[in-house]
């Protein structure tokens, strides 16, 4: 009984063509700055870019915000220290790093499974 979307609409996809998943908008007055808008993220992913983001010593800044509660977007800024590297192969190369770490976390994962069940002898 409130004015709060259903639940199942801040993860579910209900029509591909309803919006786009990210967005990129450059900001108008620094050429090396941007801001990543990403629909239906939450600070789970927001704040994983981010930190991934400040690992990078070309970056000086990176930060993300949720508009409000009940809209299920985040947007990711980032800064760069100069424009030869755009916020854009920044954004994309934190992913790539995010993704190869969760592939290292799965491997070791299956690695501790296996062995935990030679162990046990199951």
């Amino acid at each position: 009984m409130s004015n709060a979307p259903d639940r199942y609409l801040s993860w579910r996809w209900e029509d591909e063509s309803d919006a786009e998943r990210l967005v990129y908008k450059p900001d108008s007055k620094k050429p090396n700055a941007g801001t990543f808008v990403m629909a239906k993220e939450d600070h789970t992913l927001g704040n994983l870019l981010r930190m991934q983001m400040l690992r990078d010593p070309s970056v000086r800044y990176a930060g993300y915000r949720m508009p409000h509660p009940l809209i299920m977007e985040c947007h990711v800024r980032v800064e760069t220290m100069d424009s030869k590297l755009t916020p854009t192969q920044v954004f994309e190369s934190a992913l790539e790093d995010l993704r190869l770490e969760a592939d290292l976390l799965d491997k070791a994962l299956d690695a501790a499974i296996i062995d935990f069940e030679h162990n046990q002898g199951i």
